[in-house]
């Protein structure tokens, strides 16, 4: 799983990276190709994490984790270091107030900071303190869903192919409410595309495994096409009868699921890539990655791009700099995450630890309570 968080960490980076150049000058020639590409495929790397979020969560709950226990172990590990840099982003507003999300009145000041507290910029129509947070935000409601949707078939004892369909038609169902009331992103659908796509893998096993590993070569197949499919679209944008946005969720679907079917079931050589100490390092520190990589966008836009004037526009400064922000923000994120995330997540402080208590309290008592009232 690590291995490929490091591959959807790197996804993030260079669709990110390849939007600030929108907003600067930059070469001609295959630069300009390259950034049509990244920018068609830009919002891949987060439907990867989505994806994998639905995964994770749902898979370990299906497999009878007590709700409680693991929304409790997950607060532990993304709550401090989201409260730190919450913390760093609101003193940095109130220093340069011109560019502050903080609203002015302090009553709504006040209800800001509590709905950014409980993860829910984004989920409501409220602008995230911090740009990618709104993506956090998802990850914890469908922490939720994950353990309601466990519970409830548990309860319900489905055959695993309906629980897939089931999964499915959810999912469908969550992109075009999203599409059609412009709530949320109908990407945000991935997270029950990872939840159909665990009990897809779960419900594989014996003979099942030597049929699996055959559709390896059409696994990648459908990834290659899917990515292809993905970018002419985005690129081409043409007319369509059903939103261009929910294709393009349904044939994301269609690339990613041959992605981790393959890194389950495919050869053991792509096994042994995945699970290398340098791309596991990635995925261990993706979530410090993403909370962070921005700072080293920020700092080649507004710190380096002036001081190089003319030549931060140049081929050379342009294909340099991919690699060397690139090793600067994972250098940060590394950092970030030896020094903040991993000792804070291990030794929580004793303020962190009564929010994460009170929050995973009523985290299991909704959860509790949504399944007894599912059984009356």
């Amino acid at each position: 799983m690590d291995g490929l968080r490091g591959i959807a960490m790197l996804f993030v980076f260079f669709g990110h990276f390849a939007s600030m150049w929108s907003l600067l000058p930059h070469p001609g020639g295959l630069a300009e190709i390259y950034l049509r590409v990244i920018d068609a495929d830009a919002t891949i790397g987060s439907s990867f994490f989505m994806l994998l979020s639905g995964l994770f969560a749902y898979g370990t709950l299906s497999r009878g984790k007590p709700f409680g226990l693991f929304i409790r172990g997950r607060c532990y590990r993304l709550y401090p270091l989201y409260l730190l840099l919450c913390a760093a982003y609101v003193a940095g507003e109130m220093l340069y107030p011109k560019h502050s999300k903080l609203p002015s009145d302090p009553l709504q000041c006040g209800i800001f900071l509590l709905e950014t507290l409980f993860f829910l910029p984004g989920v409501l129509p409220v602008h995230p303190l911090m740009d990618v947070a709104w993506t956090l935000s998802f990850v914890v409601l469908f922490y939720f869903i994950s353990g309601l949707v466990a519970g409830l078939f548990r309860i319900w004892p489905v055959m695993r192919p309906f629980r897939i369909l089931i999964l499915i038609a959810c999912g469908v169902v969550w992109a075009i409410f999203g599409q059609q009331t412009n709530r949320f992103e109908p990407r945000t659908a991935m997270f029950w595309v990872g939840m159909a796509l665990s009990e897809v893998i779960h419900g594989i096993m014996g003979r099942r495994l030597i049929w699996a590993a055959r559709l390896t070569v059409p696994a990648v197949a459908l990834f290659v096409a899917g990515v292809w499919i993905r970018t002419e679209l985005m690129l081409q944008r043409p007319h369509t009868p059903i939103p261009l946005a929910l294709i393009r969720v349904g044939v994301t679907a269609v690339a990613l699921f041959g992605v981790v079917w393959v890194a389950y079931f495919g050869p053991e050589w792509w096994k042994r890539v995945l699970s290398r100490p340098s791309l596991c390092e990635l995925g261990a520190v993706s979530y410090s990655y993403y909370l962070t990589h921005g700072i080293a966008i920020k700092a080649f836009q507004h710190g380096m791009v002036p001081l190089l004037g003319p030549l931060a526009f140049t081929p050379v400064v342009f294909w340099s700099s991919q690699l060397l922000i690139l090793s600067l923000s994972i250098l940060i994120a590394r950092a970030v995450y030896l020094t903040i995330e991993n000792p804070l997540s291990t030794r929580v402080p004793k303020w962190t630890q009564a929010i994460v208590i009170r929050f995973s309290s009523v985290a299991t008592w909704w959860n509790e309570d949504s399944e007894a009232a599912s059984i009356r």
